[in-house]
């Protein structure tokens, strides 16, 4: 009887394997026809885009604590920095407008010195280009470059102001 079992269990195990084999065999068949086969072409996909736009944005935080320490240092420091980067170009027979804005704010604050900005800035930049032929192009740049809030020098540990939104405004 367990002759009988075994091959029985054997005969259904061929064919249940052919039986995938063959499945898998027309699957792959299907497949390859389809792939052979033309792919109209769809309109608005191909479609090439004017502007093209993005940015990228970065956040940085840093934390420092000292003690016992003998050469000097602050007990407490915290530091706080963004970034943030946007550009646009656009591009259309033999115009080309690339514009660009880099934004830069940074504030520290220490035991000893206190609160203070470290970094504040932007920078506006945009060219207009006109292709005259493949190796000639003339363009213009306009470039405009200052900061958002008031900046302070400390002479002697003494706030003192020094400048403010667009001053100094470079273009």
């Amino acid at each position: 009887m367990t002759v009988f079992r075994l091959f029985v269990f054997i005969l259904l195990t061929l064919f249940f394997s052919n039986t995938r084999i063959a499945a898998q065999d027309a699957t792959i068949r299907k497949l390859q026809v389809e792939s052979l086969r033309p792919v109209k072409k769809y309109i608005p996909d191909s479609l090439i885009k004017k502007w093209k736009s993005g940015g990228n944005y970065t956040l940085t935080v840093g934390q420092g604590s000292l003690s016992n320490w003998a050469a000097g240092g602050d007990q407490f420091s915290f530091t706080l920095n963004t970034i943030l980067q946007l550009y646009s170009y656009y591009r259309k027979g033999r115009n080309s407008w690339d514009n660009t804005l880099d934004i830069f704010f940074g504030y520290i604050n220490t035991t000893s010195l206190g609160s203070r900005k470290n970094d504040d800035r932007f920078d506006l930049i945009s060219k207009y280009g006109y292709s005259l032929n493949k190796k000639i192009n003339l363009a213009t740049l306009f470039n405009v470059r200052s900061q958002f809030i008031p900046g302070y020098t400390y002479p002697n540990n003494v706030k003192t102001f020094a400048s403010t939104f667009m001053s100094p405004g470079l273009s």
